[in-house]
């Protein structure tokens, strides 16, 4: 086995492949971009550096390999996405099995392929829509419909003058073929056009902050002025989309994404992602005042012991 020395230790280049699958498929790039991005580093000398520095370097890397579909670069699977064909998820779903089977990377990218591989072929069976998501739905024909419908129990959907359709099973992207199979069945040269909308929320600094649903094609400029615009105390340069307590798109990010007019769809935002919009004030952050406040009161704690 090939080994990479370091000053105070030794990292296996098994590990170091375990590293750059990680990196290929997190990042949604392929294996000779990871290779031919990792090759200058593994040859670089090594002498004095310790692992979290090469894990920065391994993160830089990711930051600067060329992103978009893993399936344009080489031929492997597309990255699952809201709005993957299910081709596209069984590739997927494959492309982790074998990741998951290969001896060569670490038990737990092992179990996070697993784990990812159970949730797309979960999602094949099941399909996308729960109860109480919304679709746009718009018939043209002997019967005339433009409405918004609710999923109901059972991943049914009751379209008005027709009948309940079963959403079972179904995909984002099945749906308008799905819902057009079964109303030109009934109803002959029907125009159908269904489009599944997103949850989201806007929070913070803007005139109705709360959650809404919209389509796939929003963009982010988009989703701000149907919150009813930021108000006058935004700091629009520190808007951040974010997942429970994760910022997935930064300030950075987001100005680049509205330069671009990228939509919710192309960001693959899901249900109860949220704009947050913070307001101006004081540059620190919550995490940070928790921080000033928690060293002011340990300073106070001693203080008080040592006047004892």
């Amino acid at each position: 086995m090939v080994w990479l020395r370091f000053a105070t230790s030794a990292v296996p280049m098994r590990r170091v492949h375990s590293w750059a699958a990680f990196l290929r498929h997190r990042c949604n790039v392929n294996r000779s971009a990871v290779r031919a991005s990792l090759s200058p580093i593994i040859l670089l000398p090594m002498t004095g550096l310790h692992r979290p520095r090469l894990l920065v370097l391994l993160a830089a890397v990711c930051l600067a390999l060329p992103s978009g579909p893993v399936g344009a670069q080489g031929g492997a699977a597309r990255p699952a996405t809201r709005s993957s064909s299910r081709a596209d998820l069984e590739s997927a779903a494959a492309e982790l099995d074998q990741l998951a089977a290969s001896t060569a990377y670490g038990e737990r990218l092992r179990a996070r392929a697993r784990s990812e591989a159970t949730a797309i072929r979960a999602r094949l069976t099941d399909g996308d829509f729960r109860v109480g998501d919304r679709i746009v739905l718009v018939v043209e024909g002997q019967i005339v419909v433009n409405d918004t419908l609710s999923v109901l129990e059972g991943a049914r959907l009751m379209v008005p003058g027709f009948r309940a359709v079963s959403l079972a099973g179904v995909l984002r992207s099945e749906l308008e073929a799905k819902l057009r199979s079964e109303l030109t069945d009934v109803v002959r040269q029907a125009t159908v056009t269904a489009r599944p909308l997103v949850r989201l929320a806007v929070f913070g600094a803007v005139g109705q902050p709360g959650y809404m649903s919209v389509p796939a094609e929003t963009t982010v400029d988009d989703l701000l002025m149907i919150a009813g615009g930021p108000t006058a105390t935004a700091e629009i340069e520190a808007l951040r989309l974010v997942r429970s307590d994760t910022v997935l798109v930064g300030p950075a990010q987001i100005r680049a994404a509205v330069a671009q007019g990228r939509t919710v769809g192309a960001l693959d935002l899901t249900d109860g992602d949220a704009l947050f919009v913070p307001e101006k004030g004081l540059p620190w952050d919550r995490n940070a005042i928790l921080q000033m406040v928690t060293f002011t009161l340990s300073i106070v704690t001693i203080f008080v012991f040592n006047r004892r």
